[in-house]
């Protein structure tokens, strides 16, 4: 009996490895490691939107750059792809939505490697940064490709290009940052530059430098002037694409470098030399509406910051394109001239704050999605640990952001104002529809609201930093990722619309940007701290901050719904991905 039972043991278990090895051959095994393969050539079309109409600005030594720029040349650092999704390969510590200026989460480009001292003597920072050997630029078939001849990129280069950022009257950190115009960076070896700023400002003017600084031939200077930096046919860097044609209000075209010198840091694709596809191409589209049809009929590959309408009606009518919850969008907090009556008097700050149902508006906007704070910061997970949420404040100060007619009214009166008053809010003819809203709110505690409209950003930020506006004014907040600047509640600036200039805002400002040389982990928490009076005190009427959508079609491979990998640093993902030509041939496109 034992023989006959072991017998039909062996040929159970002989059955099941039978079964078992025939089934594998559904499963996804080196079938779909094949098939996932990165693969070179094909095309990539992305879109350029016209704002305003206007051209694309495509000054190399402007703040932010255009994304083709992005793609032509390199800046000192950019995020590390391996700590974002990378196509389902990275660590995931950041999805690479939302700017982000994190050195932790970052990787050196044109800088192989960084270090700064404090120097306590004399109260300043002196950074070393160590040039990436081995760098030529390319060789566009151009006049200006041929002046550079695809030379080697030096460390003199690298130095002249910071330093116009520095010491350029036409450059945007010129103009917006005068206590930088005197400093000097200097070669201190022969791969090392230096510069030594002081302490109070050497984070946030380092952090700047190391992303807005793209690296570009001088000679094309000496050749072009200032159209070497704007007029993109001058384009030549040191990126994975090079500039070949730019038509005017349609389309920019981009190839790939045979001399980039980077490889695939992770995935399937591991060491392999970067970039994939043969080509970039950008269509320049005056409005969103063209956008979106031009991702329906695959005329582009993705399409990026998409509200939850939009993704849910493209989606639903082509249920292969893919689509990606993402940071990004909100309305811009309102702010008060608090140097006059009645806002002066925080109560009657915090009664217009108590007017406004911020639960309504995600609720019937934002479908609930949204995070109802975004002054001074938002929430986005790089920088998590600066953000205040309303479960982590004081009760106090947490009421303060539910609606209640009734406590507004009773604070109005105890501030004077039984009846309410009249005062203004000056905003951008675009975002009347929102703000109407608010003036309804605030009807309803007796106060009338008249909307200013202003033509344009110019004019909203010449009113800002003149204070030619009276009682309120809705204005631009910086991403999170400008935080060590404290630029939002202290200094006398346009970044600071109500002029903060409290003591202890200060003391916690200065705090913050100290601790920050050291360890941005500290300085967030330091910040957090000082969140909460900023929220106390009410120095601005909150609006919500909402997701947005990112979507791609299918053959766009190894995308994991990115946006900037790193800070003001537009589509450097393309040259991880890849396309799938016979998918897209499939599909009929």
């Amino acid at each position: 009996m034992r023989k006959i039972i072991w017998l039909l043991t062996c040929c159970l278990m002989i059955v099941a490895l039978l079964i078992a090895s025939c089934g594998k051959k559904d499963e996804p095994t080196e079938q779909v490691e094949e098939k996932e393969k990165p693969e070179y050539g094909g095309t990539i079309t992305l879109s350029l939107l016209l704002s305003g109409g206007t051209e694309p600005d495509f000054d190399l030594i402007n703040w932010f750059s255009t994304a083709p720029q992005h793609l032509a040349h390199q800046a000192f650092w950019e995020g590390d792809w391996t700590k974002g999704l990378a196509g389902g390969y990275g660590t995931g510590e950041v999805l690479w939505e939302e700017n982000t200026n994190v050195p932790d989460l970052n990787v050196g480009v044109i800088a192989e490697s960084w270090n700064w001292v404090v120097n306590e003597a004399d109260d300043t920072v002196t950074t070393t940064i160590t040039v990436r050997d081995n760098v030529y630029f390319n060789e566009p078939d151009t006049e200006a490709g041929r002046i550079v001849g695809g030379r080697k990129m030096t460390v003199e280069d690298v130095q002249w290009c910071w330093q116009q950022h520095i010491s350029n009257p036409d450059s945007a950190n010129y103009q917006g940052f005068p206590n930088c115009r005197d400093f000097v960076v200097e070669k201190t070896g022969p791969r090392q530059l230096s510069i030594t700023m002081p302490f109070s400002i050497h984070l946030d003017a380092l952090m700047r430098y190391f992303a807005y600084v793209l690296v570009f031939p001088p000679e094309l200077w000496d050749e072009y002037g200032y159209d070497s930096c704007t007029n993109i046919m001058y384009s030549v860097g040191t990126g994975p694409y090079y500039v070949t044609d730019y038509v005017i209000s349609n389309s920019v075209t981009m190839q790939r470098s045979e001399k980039y010198w980077r490889t695939n840091p992770i995935g399937p694709g591991e060491g392999d030399k970067l970039p994939y596809a043969d080509t970039v191409k950008y269509i320049l589209i005056p409005d969103t509406s063209t956008q979106q049809s031009a991702l329906r009929t695959a005329q582009i590959d993705m399409l990026s910051m998409n509200t939850l309408e939009t993704m849910q009606t493209i989606t639903g009518q082509i249920s292969d394109i893919k689509s990606a919850k993402r940071g990004g969008g909100h309305n811009q907090p309102v702010f008060f001239r608090m140097d006059e009556p009645p806002f002066n008097d925080v109560r009657v700050r915090r009664a217009m704050q108590l007017a406004i149902d911020l639960n309504e508006i995600n609720e019937t906007m934002y479908a609930g999605e949204a995070t109802l704070i975004n002054f001074p910061y938002y929430y986005t997970p790089a920088y998590a640990d600066l953000y205040l949420d309303i479960d982590e404040m004081e009760p106090e100060t947490a009421a303060i952001f539910t609606q209640d007619i009734d406590e507004a009214k009773r604070l109005l009166t105890e501030a004077g104002y039984p009846n309410g008053f009249s005062t203004e809010l000056s905003i951008l003819s675009e975002w009347g529809d929102y703000y109407s809203i608010y003036k309804e709110y605030w009807s309803k505690i007796g106060v009338d609201v008249g909307l200013r409209i202003l033509t344009d950003v110019p004019q909203l930020i010449s009113v800002n930093t003149n204070r030619e506006f009276e009682g309120m004014i809705a204005c631009f907040i910086s991403p999170c990722s400008t935080f060590p600047e404290q630029a939002q509640y202290t200094g006398d600036s346009w970044l600071n619309p109500g002029r903060i200039n409290e003591p202890y805002v200060n003391e916690m400002a200065d705090n913050a940007r100290a601790a920050g040389v050291t360890s941005l982990k500290d300085a967030m928490a330091v910040t957090k701290e000082l969140t909460a009076f900023l929220h106390e005190n009410v120095y601005a009427i909150q609006a919500p901050h909402y997701p947005n959508y990112n979507m791609w079609w299918p053959w766009l491979k190894n995308y994991t719904g990115e946006v900037n990998v790193g800070y003001m640093v537009s589509d450097t993902w393309v040259q991880y991905v890849w396309v799938d030509q016979a998918l897209k041939k499939s599909m009929g496109h």
